[in-house]
């Protein structure tokens, strides 16, 4: 066979020009690279991961400057032997191609991840002392060079001092994997305390079930010529906010932010190739006690901040995850961020999610964050027959739909759950009981009544029964915050209100009801599914000390042409209703005189 400058004539793909694909094979950042060794780590039973980053100053374009020249990932778990070093080594091969067990599998993570980061690895394995190791390497250069074509056979050669002094511990097996020679464009983080707080923040949620468990510790160590700048173990980062400890900021790093949706998880059984597997569905939403009690937004606290930079789907694959899939949010809505979903499923369904080789995307899944079965139906199809129709063509999608359908759906009702969570808190300095148009309304209700004007319910007596039953309406057919409920209805007594402006969901097509309250408080209760209520009553009910001057106006123009849209429905309807005509009219013309009197003394 003929050999080229660059290897053997006619190969399919040179070496040279694999080894610059695979560098450049999608790896998100450093971060992700990392974790793919920590993968090894917990896949080779370790329970201590030890993650260092060590910087020295150097000469970049004639100026002294710091930069990583080493990282370094150790561990404690079972160690290799040369025939495995060797294996774990090259592209596409090792020891768990097979294994659907663990967190392990497609034979790519250690070699690809490396070299998408740094032109060399070194690699040192032990199964009796540090001073036993075996070490072998891969360097980019001698690659492209042609000078190797086969991973290098492993030598005895004990673990170097230097990693060894700063490790917590060096078990009697383990591994340790060394990378260096980089280049700046490579590292996505030039400095090493940077590049660590950043693999912190993903390793504590990747692992967060390792972690809260106590199978495995993440250690995170920066060394600035041999000094420790950073000394930490990574804590879990849940994005249900269910685990504590965690890395939320206080109040809820040693408590929940979140509860449970649903009393368990929901579990959906598939079927796939001869064996029946387990697709688990866990959903939170955030706690009453994330709302804070001076009516301010609560995603700006530090805890609102952190609950921000993780929305989205946990997708979860043998107690690792894979990703946080924010597609499935309602782009920048600031409800997003205080929910939690995790899918978890087992290593056997990785071509119905489609995980791929580096472990950093669930692609089909995702897609289905977008999915309608109604746009690929055929003509008349119904959701069963659709389903029916993709198994019989091979696609496994008709696997997943159930699984989708009821994150949709349950979203769509934690989504309402958390709107009422915040539903009447009153922003800055602003009280239920401070002088409001409910005051404004409850005189006019009262000089009706003066006048001749008599309801039933103006006689009606304000005890501490119909106190409790107020309450009882808002929390129970509302959803208020018991707590706002309760400051409500005190200061109905407090104040002496008649009237009362409330909000909540309803089927109905009326934009708002009215309700008689027991004590003669009627409720106008503002329909929140109505299009109305939040281009006009919730777009202009809302804290404006924060607003431009062209934010203010651009709101009072909507509300005006919102108003105007539901005086021409009602023009509308009353033109269109032939036979009620005048009856409506009639309606139109007494409560334009009612209104006359409402609004005579207001400012």
């Amino acid at each position: 066979m003929m050999v080229s400058e660059n290897g053997y004539a006619g190969e399919v793909i040179p070496p040279s020009l694999a080894v610059k694909a695979m560098r450049d094979s999608g790896y998100k950042n450093t971060a992700y690279a990392l974790a793919e060794l920590i993968d090894n780590s917990i896949q080779a039973k370790a329970d201590l991961v030890e993650v260092f980053c060590v910087e020295r100053k150097i000469f970049v374009k004639q100026r002294e400057r710091k930069r990583i020249v080493e990282i370094g990932v150790l561990d404690n778990g079972k160690g290799m032997d040369a025939a495995t070093l060797r294996l774990a080594l090259q592209f596409g091969n090792g020891t768990h191609l097979a294994d659907r067990s663990g967190i392990g599998r497609f034979g790519m993570g250690l070699p690809n991840a490396s070299i998408s980061q740094c032109r060399r690895v070194d690699v040192w394995t032990w199964q009796a002392g540090p001073d036993n190791a075996l070490h072998t390497c891969l360097d980019i250069n001698d690659i492209e060079a042609g000078r190797t074509r086969i991973v290098p056979e492993p030598r005895v050669q004990k673990v170097p001092n230097e990693w060894r002094a700063h490790s917590e511990e060096i078990s009697t097996t383990g591994t340790l994997v060394v990378w260096s020679d980089f280049e700046d464009h490579r590292l996505t983080w030039k400095g090493g305390r940077s590049t660590l707080e950043h693999t912190e923040i993903l390793s504590g949620r990747m692992y967060r079930k390792f972690i809260n468990t106590g199978k495995a510790e993440i250690r995170l160590v920066a060394l600035e010529e041999d000094n420790v700048t950073l000394d930490r173990k990574a804590k879990a980062n849940d994005p249900l906010y269910l685990m504590s400890p965690s890395s939320t900021p206080a109040p809820f790093n040693n408590i929940p932010m979140f509860q449970r949706w649903g009393e368990e998880d929901t579990d959906f059984k598939i079927d796939y190739e001869g064996h029946r597997h387990i697709v688990s569905v866990r959903m939170s939403w955030a706690r009453p006690e994330t709302v804070t009690d001076d009516g301010l937004d609560r995603g700006k606290t530090d805890y609102g901040k952190h609950a921000g930079r993780n929305i989205g789907v946990s997708i979860v694959r043998a107690g690792r995850e894979l990703e946080l899939d924010s597609s499935w949010a309602i782009g920048y809505n600031p409800v997003e961020r205080w929910w939690g979903v995790e899918v978890e499923f087992p290593p056997a369904l990785d071509e119905v999610f489609g995980v791929t080789n580096n472990k950093q995307v669930a692609t089909v899944f995702s897609h289905m964050s977008q999915f309608e079965w109604k746009t690929e139906a055929e003509p008349g199809e119904k959701y069963m027959d659709f389903k029916r129709r993709l198994q019989e063509e091979g696609d496994t999608r008709y696997l997943l739909i159930d699984i989708v359908h009821h994150i949709r759906e349950q979203l769509t009702q934690i989504r309402n759950r958390l709107k009422d969570q915040t539903k009447g808190r009153r922003s800055g300095s602003r009280r239920h009981d401070d002088i409001s148009v409910e005051d404004t309304a409850s005189t006019k209700w009262k000089e009706r009544a003066s006048k001749g004007y008599k309801i039933e319910a103006d006689d009606e007596p304000y005890d501490e029964d119909a106190q409790e039953k107020l309450v009882e309406d808002l929390v129970e057919n509302k959803h208020y915050d018991k707590r706002v409920a309760r400051e409500i209805a005190i200061a109905v007594q407090k104040r002496g209100r008649k009237v009362i402006f409330v909000t909540a969901e309803s089927d109905s097509q009326a934009f708002f009801n009215v309700d008689i309250r027991p004590g003669g408080i009627t409720e106008v209760c503002f329909n929140s599914r109505h299009p109305a209520y939040g281009k006009l009553i919730k777009a202009l009910d809302i804290d404006v000390s924060g607003a431009s001057d062209s934010d203010l106006v651009s709101r009072i123009e909507n509300a005006s042409n919102m108003l105007k849209l539901l005086l021409a429905a009602w023009a509308r309807y009353e033109e269109e209703d032939v036979p009620s005509r005048e009856k409506i009219r009639d309606v139109r013309h007494e409560w334009g005189k009612m209104a006359r009197d409402f609004l005579a003394d207001a400012s």
